[in-house]
């Protein structure tokens, strides 16, 4: 049995006002086509549906003419978890009767997970979760990160290894997994990183959140990415969904096609202006400048050339704000603790601290100083 794995789909996307929408209703099509040329009849979407909370109306019917068009026409399985930027409710309406005609979703949280069987395979479906979740879930009093959280949730499910097991689930799985800046951080200070060792019972674990497809400790614990870029950081990825077959969990990853995508350049403001130097003008653009001076109206007269230009920087601009951010961490850190509060006050308050204030805070440094000391 074959199946594809796909994941942040985003449906509804907008970058620097530019929508997105006509680029994702071609790759979701471009998958069905290829599903239906290699007679595949399952689809894995591993979260992140929508874009927002509380999506457009036109991302609401693109999925849903995706969604029908996928059960009704193509006679593919689809089996949906929601992910962080996802509302459980909204899209676990009318799940259980959907389920009936091949479309199952999981949007909560479920004391035994979620699983849909198919031949000897069981497809568990774990949508994204935070601690607080698990820990109302099972009334626990424990103040669980996300490793501990997740681990603590495993350890309550019953995986029968005499099938072959698969998992669908939404999270920040590996310390060192690529990254983008179009995600948005599941929590404050990395502690939303779980580990993969987490998942030794299960055969093949489709991930979503992270944008960069990529494998997280062995290759079958996999991120498919999302079907195409979502931020200029991302343009050096190869976008492609994971086809895999469950007869010897082999791996094959098929590249997309969209018409336009985004792409980054480098370059003079005059080679820019060459109407030769870019042959495919429609993408989302962003350009380096490597021109010293700025150039008056660079972005309106680029764009009439370029229709979908989104972005320019300065390269020489760029280097002295590296610089400049450089030397200032630097000299922040050959400043003592009083002169950064009083310069931290200074820009606060735009006030000098009083010689009162002074013997205040020196007071209270000493005394913190005295109770490091004694610890």
């Amino acid at each position: 049995m074959k199946f594809v794995h796909i994941a942040d789909l985003h449906l509804g996307k907008v970058i620097h006002q530019c929508s997105l929408l006509d680029i994702q209703r071609e790759l979701l099509f471009e998958l069905l086509d290829y599903m239906k040329k290699e007679d595949i009849h399952l689809l894995i979407i591993a979260g992140d549906i929508y874009d927002r909370f509380i999506p457009s109306q036109e991302a609401v019917n693109l999925l849903d003419d995706f969604l029908s068009q996928a059960l009704l026409k193509y006679q593919i399985e689809v089996l949906m978890i929601s992910g962080n930027h996802d509302s459980s409710d909204r899209i676990h309406f009318a799940s259980s009767i959907l389920s009936q005609l091949g479309l199952h979703i999981e949007t909560y949280l479920q004391k035994e997970m979620t699983y849909v069987e198919k031949e000897n395979t069981r497809f568990y479906l774990l949508p994204f979760v935070k601690p607080s979740h698990i820990k109302n879930l099972y009334e626990i009093d424990e103040n669980y990160n996300y490793q501990e959280a997740i681990q603590f949730y495993l350890s309550q499910q019953h995986i029968d290894s005499h099938y072959q097991n698969i998992l669908i689930t939404h999270q920040f799985v590996g310390k060192t997994s690529l990254t983008s800046e179009s995600e948005i951080p599941l929590s404050v200070g990395g502690s939303e990183v779980i580990d993969a060792s987490l998942f030794q019972d299960f055969d093949y674990v489709a991930l979503g959140h992270l944008h960069a497809p990529q494998h997280v400790s062995r290759q079958t614990i996999r991120y498919s990415g999302s079907l195409m870029c979502y931020s200029f950081d991302e343009v050096k990825q190869k976008k492609s969904f994971v086809v895999v077959d469950t007869k010897d969990m082999s791996i094959h990853l098929h590249e997309l096609h969209p018409s336009c995508t985004l792409k980054k350049y480098v370059g003079t403001f005059k080679q820019f202006m060459d109407i030769e130097f870019i042959k495919k003008k429609d993408d989302f653009l962003a350009f380096e400048l490597q021109d010293d001076v700025l150039i008056p109206h660079a972005i309106d007269q680029l764009r009439s050339l370029y229709p979908n230009l989104l972005q320019i920087t300065y390269s020489h601009i760029v280097h002295q704000q590296k610089q400049l951010s450089s030397h200032s961490i630097q000299k922040l850190e050959e400043m003592d603790t009083k002169t950064l509060f009083s310069q931290f006050y200074h820009e606060m308050k735009n006030l000098d601290l009083t010689n009162e204030q002074i013997e205040i805070v020196n007071h209270l440094l000493e005394q913190v100083g005295e109770v490091y000391e004694t610890h």
